[in-house]
């Protein structure tokens, strides 16, 4: 009797799961994981005969699975609580902030930065006076020998002895943990100011430090869905005084707005800062008239930060050179006497495949 009722309370459980699995509609976006889910796939003769069909759908039902989300935070606290696992696919937590494991140190991937920056110099700036500097990423500043962590003394010796005519301009000593959101890569706009002066103190220019606070709550970051845990949001702030509302926002892809709020409550409420990525952007200061340029090569990281630049230049240029090769920069900047900054994260440098050529 025991077994016939283990039996048939199997069977119940997993034919209710099929049935909720028929009753609930097919979600689309996933926020927690900053994807989109899989859909029913068109079925077709070609799609089964190449097995693509079966393929798509194994994925199908794994995306569309009731429940997903609790049965990932179940999985991430069985992994942290029961099996006191140092971390759950690269991440863990310390102090309710959420971190993603990165190492080791990829030497090849180094040089391939020096290089490629190297080239970028000597090819079309060397009418330029060129800065750079490597932005840690919050690892660097986590005081806790259980986990692997990049050699970090070794990476920015071999930036710093690899690059060539250009000046280094060190912010590891002026950030710190809390400069960075809980739950994201990103560090916040709000606690920048000391790096925009010490960029200025080094490069000949001095900034606007009055503005004015906007908040968004909650912020989910990126590292927030790939924990899958019950942990407290960020709050987003961003900088605003006139001068910024006046700036000309020109870009690439055509989201023409230093803070594109629209993309507060996105699967990236990060990217309300310039839209996120995107190739090239010009913004213009026409409140400045000292003709004074600046021209950033960045990652994700500079999106924020330059808006506390604007007030000493009449025109910045952003380049992403994840998503645009250097051979056809000409066609959109004449380089001639402007400053240049190259502004990327440790992140980036220890995975430059993404740079292009």
């Amino acid at each position: 009797m025991k077994d016939k009722i283990i039996t048939y309370s199997f069977i119940l459980v997993i034919e209710g799961f099929f049935l909720l699995n028929l009753w609930i509609l097919d979600q689309k976006i996933s926020f927690s994981e900053r994807r989109d889910y899989q859909t029913f796939p068109q079925l077709t003769w070609d799609s089964i005969h190449s097995k693509d069909w079966m393929n798509d759908f194994d994925r199908y039902t794994l995306d569309q699975f009731a429940f997903r989300d609790s049965f990932r935070s179940l999985k991430a606290h069985v992994v942290f609580d029961v099996f006191h696992n140092l971390d759950n696919n690269k991440i863990f937590v310390k102090d309710d902030i959420i971190f993603k494991s990165e190492y080791p140190i990829n030497e090849g991937s180094i040089q391939r930065f020096i290089q490629k920056m190297n080239t970028l110099k000597n090819k079309y700036l060397k009418n330029n006076k060129v800065y750079y500097s490597i932005i840690p990423d919050k690892n660097y500043y986590l005081k806790d020998s259980t986990h692997l962590n990049l050699d970090y003394g070794q990476l920015y010796d071999m930036v710093i002895n690899g690059l060539q005519d250009m000046e280094f301009i060190d912010l590891r000593d002026i950030l710190s943990l809390n400069d960075y959101y809980r739950t994201d890569t990103h560090w916040r706009q709000e606690r920048l100011l000391p790096v925009a002066q010490k960029l200025g103190n080094q490069m000949g220019f001095a900034i606007d430090t009055s503005y004015q606070e906007r908040k968004y709550a909650p912020f989910y970051g990126v590292y927030y869905g790939q924990a899958a845990l019950k942990l407290p949001p960020d709050e987003l702030i961003y900088l605003e005084n006139e001068e910024l509302k006046q700036a000309i926002v020109t870009s690439y892809e055509g989201d023409n707005l230093l803070y594109n709020t629209s993309k507060l409550g996105s699967m990236d409420s990060y990217d309300v800062f310039l839209s996120g990525a995107t190739p090239f952007i010009t913004i213009e200061n026409p409140s400045k008239t000292n003709e004074k340029e600046l021209i950033i090569f960045r990652d994700s990281f500079g999106s924020s930060l330059t808006p506390l630049l604007i007030s000493a230049y009449s025109k910045i240029t952003l380049v992403d050179l994840r998503y645009m090769n250097t051979k056809v920069m000409e066609e959109f900047i004449t380089f001639e006497n402007q400053d240049v900054l190259i502004l990327y994260s440790t992140l980036l440098v220890n995975n430059s495949v993404s740079i292009r050529d």
